[in-house]
């Protein structure tokens, strides 16, 4: 019961997930336009939002602009799939749940906006089933047409056309996804954002921010959730030395994260804790690595190891740069450290990493005097001899002679006959 409160508390003050609600709405969703955001169907311009250091939307819909239509396309960009740049991908406008798709055309410009049944009627230009969504008159204005997609709407490709400029490409494919999905990860990413330790949240130090919405505002909101309450004092702004409230353990935000932090530790598993000044893993481990010793340390886990080479990848931060992975050098690690080669805990992590390569060291064990059992040399050992005769008794010797005396006198009276007889 215990461990379950603990992490109903970690979650509500950690802020993890954002309020989950059935409608679009500003404390759960898009902080404007009552839980919206706008979604320009010419993607984006290259001015700064007035509102917001974000780029502005550009949702300009007219013949002449190239839009993504669904076409197939061969990418060549740095960042492609295999099958995008081998195969082709259909181009497509990344969207969202919890938007307004903006269409802005000038009532005499003969535009207005469809909603395509399917791929067939937009490559068609087929308006026979489609729906319409704006007139002629429908674009203009500060607000312009709007789609609103919902949050309960299907995860799908909407497609829209004008069917006065149809022929001529004024047409668009938008692919729907969860706003929860974007919003959610935007959200935590601010929430251990840099940002923090420097006061910069808001991008003041930019002047303008590289992400677009729904991840710029989630990304904002999470950022300032776990800024410090600095009041007066903002001398650590400076040199980006603020301590965030997730950092911070004596913060019921920082106290419930390193609770949580902890319990999910393995030790078992070696790592670098981060920290200015510690280079080493040979003798760190999850559970002693966290805000408590210092409000910046962070715990990376070794995620492949080496056994020929006795090193281990973990993390970032190595000598090719902040985004280069950091090696373990476990060769270093003496016999007091957890991490010796010849320990226990190094070989049964290596056995799950690397166990083709792994050579568990044999261990020898030299007796001592206490483990010889000590037995007696044999004795020499001589032939059996022929016992003694027995000593005679008074009785035996007195029958001896009797024996002998009758056995003389036979002989005697023997040669006295013969005798007589010659």
């Amino acid at each position: 019961m215990r461990l379950i409160s603990t992490i109903l508390m970690i979650q509500f003050w950690a802020g993890i997930d954002l309020v989950q609600s059935a409608e679009c709405n500003v404390d759960a969703h898009h902080p404007e336009n009552g839980g919206y955001f706008i979604e320009g169907i010419n993607g984006f311009g290259t001015e700064v939002d007035p509102n917001a250091k974000r780029k502005i939307t550009n949702s300009t819909w007219a013949t002449g602009i190239e839009y993504k239509d669904g076409s197939v396309k061969y990418c060549t960009g740095q960042f492609c799939s295999e099958t995008c740049r081998n195969d082709g991908c259909a181009e497509t406008i990344a969207g969202h749940t919890c938007s307004m798709i903006r269409f802005c055309y000038e009532a005499d410009s003969g535009s207005d906006v469809w909603l395509m049944p399917d791929e067939k009627a937009l490559q068609q230009c087929d308006f026979s089933s489609a729906t319409q969504i704006c007139d002629t008159g429908g674009g203009s204005g500060e607000d312009c047409c709007n789609y609103k997609v919902e949050l309960d709407h299907d995860l799908k490709a909407y497609l829209f056309a004008s069917k006065e400029g149809c022929g001529e490409g004024q047409r668009a494919v938008v692919a729907v996804d969860d706003y929860n999905n974007v919003g959610d990860a935007c959200f935590g990413m601010g929430q251990t954002s840099a940002r923090i330790k420097k006061c910069t949240c808001n991008y003041e130090d930019e002047e303008m921010s590289t992400l677009s919405e729904p991840c710029h505002s989630n990304f904002v909101a999470g950022c300032n959730l776990h800024s410090p309450d600095l009041g007066d004092d903002t001398s650590c702004c400076d040199d980006a030395t603020c301590v965030g409230k997730h950092q911070d353990v004596t913060h019921s935000i920082g106290q419930a994260l390193e609770i949580e932090r902890k319990v999910l530790c393995n030790d078992d598993i070696p790592g670098r804790c981060l920290n200015e000044g510690i280079y080493d893993c040979c003798a760190s481990q999850c559970s002693g690595c966290g805000a408590d010793v210092t409000p910046f340390t962070e715990w990376s886990i070794c995620v492949s190891g080496n056994a020929t080479a006795g090193t281990g990848n973990c993390g970032y931060g190595g000598h090719g740069g902040a985004y280069s992975q950091f090696e373990c050098d476990f060769t270093k690690c003496t016999e007091d450290h957890k991490w010796h080669m010849a320990g226990e805990p190094y070989n049964n992590w290596m056995k799950l990493m690397d166990p083709d390569n792994l050579v568990v060291p044999t261990v020898v064990v030299v007796p001592t005097v206490d483990d010889v059992t000590l037995t007696e040399a044999p004795k020499k050992t001589t032939p059996p001899t022929k016992p003694p005769a027995p000593t005679p008794t008074v009785e035996e010797e007195a029958s001896s002679a009797s024996v002998n005396m009758m056995h003389g006198l036979t002989v005697a009276i023997s040669f006295g006959m013969l005798v007589s007889l010659a």
